[in-house]
């Protein structure tokens, strides 16, 4: 397994991920130019990209998905309420809904639903007793779901916002309380305390992902989930604008 995430904030998102030589990404919510050239920084061609499975439809993950598609002619793995709530549904060509789905190209996946202002999921994939979970963009994570995460190989995790920083920032009161309540994002405390739940003896790496530019820092929240990991788990950032470490798994 091979994942890199290429860039995350609120200003966009998109995560490479090969396993068994499958290539996709997770989201495709960068600027096209900008997500081509972080493609062939890590030796990818763009046109090799088996798929790209969507998230949800906001537009910091789903920015550039049609013109992979169109161009590339790379098959779009989405659900249904994430279709109909993207405005360029009728761009889309090769569009495969996921909902039913718990296999692509033979990696076995799961899915977790979000809790967020737009619906979607966060994944679970899963291939010869190697792992990879990916949440993001949900204020909280359902009781219901936590034994799908459990003992995990890779965590690509959100840790969005420090809940001071973000009460006292310049945003408007709605979106501060929208951002910290349950159909938002995970603060730094939420990420450490589901990890901590979630992690077992399988476990390699986490990678926080989605740290907010103006309401985090990427000190407090690697030392706030630092806490939550032994010693022996690989803890990593991901970046706004430049690619994370490479994580590689055999």
């Amino acid at each position: 397994m091979r994942v890199v995430v290429l860039g995350s904030s609120s200003a966009g998102n998109s995560t490479f991920v090969e396993i068994n030589n499958i290539k996709f990404l997770i989201d495709a919510g960068l600027q096209f130019g900008y997500l081509k050239e972080k493609l062939h920084d890590i030796d990818v061609n763009p046109k090799d990209l088996d798929f790209i499975i969507v998230t949800h439809a906001h537009i910091d993950h789903v920015r550039c998905i049609h013109s992979f598609n169109r161009i590339y002619n790379i098959p779009i793995y989405i659900s249904i309420d994430t279709l109909n709530e993207y405005p360029k549904k009728d761009c889309l060509k090769d569009i495969v809904l996921l909902d039913d789905l718990d296999n692509i190209m033979g990696i076995k996946f799961d899915k977790v639903p979000i809790s967020h202002d737009k619906k979607g999921f966060g994944f679970i994939f899963e291939y010869n007793n190697i792992s990879l979970a990916y949440m993001a963009d949900t204020g909280m994570i359902h009781s219901k779901f936590h034994d799908k995460f459990k003992n995990k190989t890779v965590y690509l995790f959100e840790s969005n916002h420090d809940v001071e920083m973000e009460m006292n920032g310049t945003k408007d009161l709605m979106t501060k309380l929208r951002n910290i309540g349950d159909m938002g994002h995970l603060s730094n405390e939420d990420c450490a305390m589901y990890l901590s739940h979630f992690i077992g003896e399988n476990t390699k790496v986490v990678m926080l992902i989605h740290i907010s530019d103006h309401d985090n820092t990427h000190e407090l929240a690697y030392n706030v989930n630092r806490k939550s990991l032994n010693d022996s788990i690989k803890l990593y950032l991901s970046n706004k604008d430049s690619l994370s470490d490479i994580i590689e798994i055999n």
